[in-house]
């Protein structure tokens, strides 16, 4: 079907009935292609990842002559060495190692006015704090303690670097519940997988039961069309999606739209409407499931319609002019001031065709990503990007290296053929010498040869001619061939390097380091190898991160009465989410995604420090979130809370000394103190001898007095 026959999509609402949807899906499944040459190309390069050869690539060495039925006594068999499939593996791990940074930002128009207003009330809090620690050092009693209180230029600059609004922190929150509840890291790992094979990945992203799924779409089952200059193809205007899926697993996504006669019609196995398969699809069927009976095709079409929105205008209760957009249905009331006018913008449908014939599900698609500032760009739910597709076929790095493969498994073919020709030296016997009259025959005179080393010819005996045979004609022919496999090994070889430094695999990169190789050209040969691969990651990241932004697009209808959940981190840490649903829909969300290569250098960088850390007493849990951490932004945060951590422990450390040289003056002190109470004590027993010891000494004066007068009276 042309597209002349895809019906008008500029009608209103009321003539888009159920034959108009209908007609809609169909038009788009016949103007979409599967049967085209470039399915069937990315099936090869999927099948050469895994190390699956198509024969016919190899006619040209095989049977060079096409020659009607090959040449099938060849000592040597075409085989497949897979030089693809390591090179993808290690893009892969190193994919696995990369940071994953994406940060939330808060695109609202009144996103600068909150943070002034913010930064004005934190401002003001800190002048009162600072103001009571003021009176509370000149010994005023304030009834409040004494806080560390920031001044407005360390405010402001807390504000341009670490502020967050919260609703980006909201925001945030979602984003990793999300990452974590969808397993994001393994679904993305598998659309790099894609990226690599088949130098596409697609994504679907939708709302279900209040929840946010999504999957990675094979690049074997979708279509699309959208602009040339367009890069990524939610910005399209059609999509079409094929599913294989089995009657089972149709009936548990659409029961509620499935009347009891069409799942009759499913379970009837008589009807073979597989045969509309496109080849790569059936192919897929029969290789990996046998019985195509048992399955039904499934067609998810998402396409771009009109709709007629008015823009209407009036002046609310408190006599303030208000615009809302209302739909083609609207009567406006102009007795009371109202005015509209009228636009014709874009509204993403969507619709099912299932096994040709039944049709489900065509509406409006739930939850429409619309923009504030262009009410009429909206988004498919589908996206995706091809790897290099800018005014020439697209390519993948599989693809790159199909050439070589296939040259590396000729050349390979070639050294088992000469393999099979090395047959050492050989002797050049005439078989009249062999010595028949004795009994001996071919046979017997090769084991004797090979066993024991010598053999026994009849030189009497007559060759041609009736010539005796003399021992100068015999011949000793070398058929080694050892120089000329050893030149193709040295050309495999070159092959497979040839094929690495294309993409910049160095040997460096692979960790194969030579005991002559310095630390500077390693890391100069591994810098420049990552440089040269460093475009794989960056358009693949450039996806991930409108996947992230998509993400958060399609929360904010799947949350849109709340949510409130808790669930494990993939780090195994207890998380909570809890959203207010209506401004969380009014949120405008930003998605802000740093350079991963710098990233990740900046990650080894600080991870190569901590045994400088451990050895200056940071604590083993510490290194160990710093290690498990995939971003820089949360080894920041790790670091921040270590240092706030080691200045509480130097503070509480500085107390404690000088709590301690406290208590060293404090015994000083009691010792001095001790020393002067017992001088004290000396002194005054010293005095109070001396008093005693004049007391006596007086007293004896005077007895010695009284003695002699009485002797004088005598």
């Amino acid at each position: 079907m042309s597209k002349n026959h895809i019906p008008k999509q500029k009608v209103s609402r009321a003539k888009k009935t159920k034959t108009w949807g209908i007609n809609s899906v169909k038009g788009f499944i016949q103007e979409s292609n599967f049967n085209m040459t470039g399915k069937h190309d990315l099936l090869k390069f999927y099948e050469a990842y895994n190390g699956h050869m198509n024969e016919g690539d190899y006619n040209y060495v095989t049977n060079p002559y096409n020659t009607p039925g090959k040449q099938k006594n060849f000592p040597a068999k075409l085989r497949n060495y897979n030089i693809i499939k390591p090179v993808i593996d290690l893009l892969l791990g190193e994919k696995t190692s990369r940071p994953s940074n994406f940060m939330v930002t808060v695109s609202n128009d009144d996103a600068v006015t909150k943070m002034a207003e913010e930064q004005k009330e934190m401002v003001l809090q800190n002048l009162r704090q600072l103001f009571v620690n003021t009176l509370n050092q000149q010994g005023v009693d304030t009834g409040q303690p004494n806080q560390e209180a920031k001044t407005p230029a360390q405010v402001e600059e807390y504000m341009n670097t670490s502020y967050q609004d919260g609703r980006a922190i909201v925001g945030q929150q979602v984003l990793n519940y999300l990452r974590d509840n969808l397993d994001m890291e393994d679904k993305l790992m598998r659309g790099f997988f894609d990226w690599l094979c088949s130098g596409y990945v697609y994504s679907y992203k939708g709302v279900c039961m209040d929840d946010v799924e999504y999957e990675v779409v094979s690049p074997l089952d979708i279509d699309y069309s959208m602009s040339p200059d367009l890069e990524f193809i939610e910005d399209g205007d059609w999509v079409v999606r094929r599913q294989l899926m089995s009657v089972n697993a149709v009936v548990d996504q659409f029961y509620d739209l499935l009347s009891e006669q069409e799942i009759d019609q499913l379970e009837d196995h008589s009807r073979n409407n597989s045969t509309s398969f496109s080849i790569p699809f059936l192919q897929r069927v029969e290789n990996d499931f046998g019985d195509k009976g048992r399955f039904v095709e499934v067609m998810h079409v998402c396409w771009k319609s009109f709709r007629k929105v008015g823009v209407l205008s009036y002046i609310d209760e408190f006599g303030v002019k208000q615009m809302s957009l209302v739909s083609d249905s609207y009567k406006t009331d102009r007795e009371n001031g109202e005015e509209t006018e009228w636009y014709w913008i874009n509204e993403v449908w969507e619709g099912y065709q299932i096994d040709n014939d039944i049709y489900v599900g065509i509406n409006p698609m739930e939850g429409q990503r619309t923009s504030i500032s262009n009410i009429s760009k909206c988004k498919l739910p589908y996206n995706g990007r091809a790897y290099s597709n800018r005014h020439s076929e697209n390519v993948s790095v599989v693809s790159l290296g199909m050439p070589y493969q296939i040259l590396y498994n000729v050349f390979h073919y070639r050294l088992e053929l000469t393999i099979a020709k090395n047959k050492d030296k050989i002797a050049l016997i005439e078989m009249n010498t062999i010595p028949k009259r004795h009994g001996w025959d071919e046979e017997k005179f090769m084991y004797y040869a090979d066993a024991m080393g010598f053999a026994f010819i009849d030189s009497t005996a007559e060759g041609k001619n009736n010539e005796r045979v003399s021992f100068n004609q015999y011949q000793v022919l070398d058929m080694s061939l050892g120089q000329y496999m050893a030149q193709q090994i040295e050309l495999l070889r070159a092959i497979k390097e040839e094929w690495e430094e294309l993409l910049g695999i160095s040997r460096q990169r692979k960790g194969q380091v030579m005991a002559s190789d310095g630390t500077g050209s390693t890391k100069s040969a591994i810098a420049q190898s990552t440089a040269i691969t460093e475009e794989i990651f960056r358009k693949f990241e450039k996806f991930e991160q409108k996947e992230m932004q998509g993400l958060l697009d399609i929360s904010k209808h799947a949350f849109r009465d709340g949510k409130k959940v808790q669930y494990i981190t993939d780090d195994y840490r207890n998380a909570w989410l809890d959203i207010e649903g209506v401004s969380y829909q009014e949120s405008e969300f930003g998605i802000f995604a740093k350079n991963s290569a710098q990233e990740n250098q900046k990650m080894e960088q600080m991870r190569g420090l901590l045994q400088a850390m451990a050895q200056n007493g940071v604590g083993p849990k510490s290194i160990a979130e710093i290690l498990d951490a995939d971003n820089f932004s949360r080894i920041k945060q790790l670091a921040d809370k270590v240092e706030q951590k080691q200045a509480e422990m130097g503070q509480a450390a500085q107390k404690s000394e000088e709590k301690k040289e406290h208590g060293k003056l404090q015994l000083e002190l009691q010792k001095l103190q001790a020393e002067q109470s017992h001088e004290a004590q000396q002194n005054e027993m010293d005095r109070q001898t001396k008093l005693e010891v004049a007391h006596i000494q007086a007293s004896s004066k005077d007895t010695d007095h009284n003695n002699d007068g009485k002797t004088d009276n005598k």
